[in-house]
């Protein structure tokens, strides 16, 4: 089990305005826009491939997991919004704990109760970039998520400096009445 309280689930360090205005703003509106394209072009043809692995996983069973593992190895290394990227919200609220704190509070409590209204299991998966939890840490994130079902998913690997991908258990959760 992972220890949230370890520095390395804590916050990122605040970069410094002079950073974030004079280099990553312009670094993200030059090469953004060419990430994507390639993050797209990547994605289809991965899209391509798959009705011959869906053929292959058909045929072994098995083979289902290995599947998931070598497109999370692959795809799921590059994100769609880099952590070199500044975000409008980056760039204005940067070291602000508690907007971050409220975020993700926000997104793990909207995505629980799709969770627990989906009957077929859809809406299991949370998948948050270090975008979305920057002042408040992967270790906030856990401990709000684990309250409410969740933990980190079986199969997709996560990494508390990058990206948190969760899985819920499915149950429905008790109404606090919040």
């Amino acid at each position: 089990m992972h220890d949230h309280d370890d520095p390395a689930w804590g916050p990122l360090p605040v970069r410094s305005a002079a950073l974030r205005w004079l280099v990553l703003l312009p670094l993200t509106l030059v090469f953004l826009p060419v990430w994507w394209v390639v993050w797209v072009l990547l994605a289809l043809c991965f899209y391509g491939i798959a009705p011959v692995v869906q053929l292959v996983v058909y045929l072994m069973p098995r083979s289902e997991n290995g599947a998931i593992r070598m497109l999370d190895a692959t795809l799921g290394r590059v994100p769609f919004i880099p952590r070199w990227c500044v975000t409008p919200v980056a760039l204005v609220r940067e070291g602000d704990a508690e907007y971050y704190r409220a975020r993700v509070d926000r997104k793990v409590g909207k995505k629980t109760r799709l969770a627990a209204a989906s009957s077929l299991g859809l809406h299991r998966d949370l998948e948050l970039g270090v975008h979305y939890f920057r002042g408040a840490g992967a270790g906030h994130v856990m401990r709000v998520a684990s309250e409410l079902g969740w933990s980190l998913h079986p199969l997709l690997r996560s990494h508390p400096r990058r990206r948190l991908r969760l899985r819920h258990n499915g149950r429905p959760q008790p109404d606090t009445g919040a």
